[in-house]
């Protein structure tokens, strides 16, 4: 019986997936710069050719790969897409984040690995300052709306914590209970927000 177009859409969805997933785990152990689309077609079992079917370039999977990262992150941020944050989406975002985490360790572990290899986080930080100004504006209004003293500064300490929180569970995992740690983040920064 021949595939129906959704069954070719999954496929396709599959083996771009397959040849991203392959990408960030060469690209984490090997470096970016040192991997070559001829490796990463050789790890996933197909042929360079069906790779360039998918990506025109190692460069264009490295741009997959962050744009995922990135989406699978902010997409737990303002939960009505009203464009306010309340303390409510502010904590969602955070326990969803912590639960991604959890769920797939090993590849946020790869992820931020790549992120800070030298030339990769050149080349990502300012598609990252394009996609985070949005997000960063939103922070920032919750912070000015909750009653912070300083928000500027709250909005660089909060920032800090959340994301030093991640890269600590992915570098060092079971150092603290997860769930502790979702806990004192959650806490500590709406201290640091409400002053």
């Amino acid at each position: 019986m021949p595939r129906s177009p959704e069954q070719f859409d999954d496929i396709r969805k599959q083996k771009k997936q397959l040849i991203m997933d392959t990408a960030l785990e060469l690209f984490a152990e090997n470096g970016f710069h040192a991997t070559s689309i001829s490796q990463i077609a050789a790890k996933a079992k197909i042929s360079k050719g069906l790779t360039y079917n998918y990506f025109e370039s190692k460069e264009g999977i490295l741009d997959e790969i962050m744009d995922q990262g990135f989406n699978e992150i902010y997409d737990n941020l303002d939960m009505n897409h009203d464009g306010v944050l309340s303390e409510d989406e502010f904590k969602y975002f955070i326990r969803q984040n912590f639960r991604l985490v959890r769920e797939n360790l090993h590849y946020w572990k790869l992820f931020f690995s790549l992120l800070l290899q030298p030339k990769v986080s050149a080349t990502f930080a300012s598609k990252y300052e394009e996609k985070a100004g949005p997000v960063f504006h939103m922070f920032y209004q919750f912070i000015v709306s909750s009653g912070s003293k300083d928000p500027e500064k709250d909005l660089m300490a909060v920032s800090a914590m959340i994301e030093g929180a991640f890269m600590y569970l992915v570098a060092a995992p079971g150092v603290f209970p997860i769930e502790k740690m979702e806990e004192a983040v959650i806490d500590n920064c709406i201290k640091i927000i409400k002053g």
